[in-house]
């Protein structure tokens, strides 16, 4: 694995853009979740991430344990969310549940996810919405 600059990943997570969302899915321009975004996104820098895409739509309003969080430090370093950086990953959560949203932070203080009821990959101004419910951060191995 070679170095790669933020600006590298953050324009290839551009291409993903209007990608529809369908859940547990990671196929540029046919469809993909905020897992398979991110997933789909970093593979060209980081490799194939091996682990199967293998959860209910339903799985953070059940389950206590923090999935998300423990899968992304198997290919991440956890950082401090004051520290994040564009092209860093960004978790969220809703209420006590566990983090179950993803997505890259971009420059200028924006969000590049996808999720259901945006419908697609989509840039967005990072809100108070979004900032009140981020849980933790994550850098990609490599990223200068």
């Amino acid at each position: 694995m070679s170095a790669f600059t933020r600006a590298a990943l953050l324009a290839e997570a551009r291409t993903w853009i209007g990608t529809p969302w369908h859940h547990q899915a990671a196929v540029k321009g046919a469809g993909c979740d905020c897992i398979g975004f991110v997933r789909g996104a970093a593979e060209p820098f980081i490799g194939a991430i091996t682990q199967p895409m293998n959860y209910a739509a339903t799985w953070p309003l059940y389950r206590a344990e923090e999935r998300l969080r423990d899968e992304m430090a198997a290919h991440a370093a956890e950082i401090d969310i004051a520290d994040a950086l564009p092209g860093d990953i960004l978790l969220f959560g809703v209420g006590k549940g566990p983090a179950h949203h993803c997505g890259f932070l971009s420059e200028e203080n924006r969000l590049l996810h996808c999720y259901r009821e945006a419908g697609a990959v989509v840039e967005q101004d990072l809100t108070g919405f979004w900032i009140e419910k981020t849980r933790a951060a994550f850098r990609l191995p490599g990223i200068a």
